[in-house]
């Protein structure tokens, strides 16, 4: 397949092969380790199996921002777990602990089968895709990101500049696209978002364009008018007979809970066909991963892990909860 993320996704989950891009990173995320799973390591190690262990073990888990339900559930199955096999070591109840947390990575939508679905050679061209989410969560950087693994594996892309609302950002999205060396589709402040996703719809069929990413504004989950504009600007790609708009929800890992409360207003909106989470660096507990896998069946498609344009990675979940319970040196 041209697009080359799928192949990194297969080569995470399924086994090594050769390495060609120098996007296949495969780099320990140490930041969200270290602010989460240091701590919880250590109550198991420290402690035995009583009821102060599991209570600071609850209390660790929801400052990580994995959530007062999520925890709770987890914990609940893992301390059945332990009663029905009359488990009396911690390291034993450890594992029990990683098995349960890999189970909510993999629940859900199979991952290789979305990310098929963003792949152009698998899609009418142009595949569209919009990137939604409220105000400062990174919208803009990480469309850059994925417009750099786009050409980085062959593709054609065109940007259209859909955040009509500042000036700023629409300069923005031109130096990117300058950077990239991708067109950019772009018209005043104040205009129509729909007209520009219309035309950068219309110069990519003239154009031969492989994927069209619009950048949009950011917006209140709550805020009706705007999130209507979102739905005439997916009708506007519908109009044109290409198959209907990817949304790309992007959330900034570290808002925490208040992130999920976000993705559920734009899913029941608008609704989504994957994830990006944004920041889940060392300033990011990430927790908030098994919140979102739990409340939404709707998977984690990519992390962005720094600022530079290679710093976008295909969300595995195997890889992530190896990574996660394993100690830093």
């Amino acid at each position: 397949m041209s697009f080359f993320i799928l192949g990194e996704l297969l080569s995470v989950n399924n086994g090594p092969v050769e390495n060609t891009h120098q996007n296949n990173r495969q780099v320990p995320i140490h930041g969200i380790r270290d602010t989460w799973i240091t701590k919880v390591n250590s109550l198991f190690k420290s402690k035995g199996l009583n009821d102060d262990m599991w209570d600071d073990l609850e209390e660790a888990l929801i400052l990580s921002d994995v959530g007062p339900s999520v925890t709770l559930s987890l914990l609940d199955k893992v301390r059945a777990q332990v009663r029905l096999e009359s488990v009396q070591e911690p390291n034993t109840a450890f594992e029990i602990l990683k098995a349960e947390v890999a189970k909510i990575l993999i629940s859900g939508k199979e991952l290789a089968e979305v990310i098929k679905t963003f792949d152009p050679s698998a899609n009418r061209c142009p595949i569209v895709i919009l990137f939604v989410g409220v105000n400062g969560v990174g919208k803009t950087t990480t469309l850059a990101k994925m417009a750099h693994m786009y050409v980085s594996s062959g593709n054609k892309v065109i940007i259209g500049a859909a955040d009509t609302f500042r000036a700023a950002a629409i300069e923005q999205i031109k130096t990117l696209g300058e950077k990239l060396e991708v067109t950019v589709i772009a018209h005043s402040e104040g205009s129509d978002p729909s007209a520009v996703v219309f035309d950068t719809i219309e110069a990519a069929k003239a154009r031969k364009i492989d994927v069209a990413l619009i950048d949009t504004a950011g917006r209140m989950h709550n805020s009706i008018n705007l999130m209507d504009e979102l739905h005439k600007m997916s009708r506007v790609v519908s109009k044109t007979g290409l198959e209907p708009a990817k949304i790309m929800l992007v959330l900034d890992a570290t808002t925490g809970q208040n992130g999920l409360q976000q993705a559920s207003s734009f899913l029941g909106s608008i609704g989504c066909d994957g994830i990006v989470l944004s920041k889940l660096d060392s300033s990011s507990k990430g927790g908030v991963i098994l919140s979102v896998y739990s409340e939404f069946n709707v998977p984690v498609l990519y992390i962005g892990t720094g600022e530079s344009l290679n710093d976008l990675e295909v969300f595995s979940p195997n890889r992530f909860t190896k990574d996660l319970f394993t100690e830093t040196c």
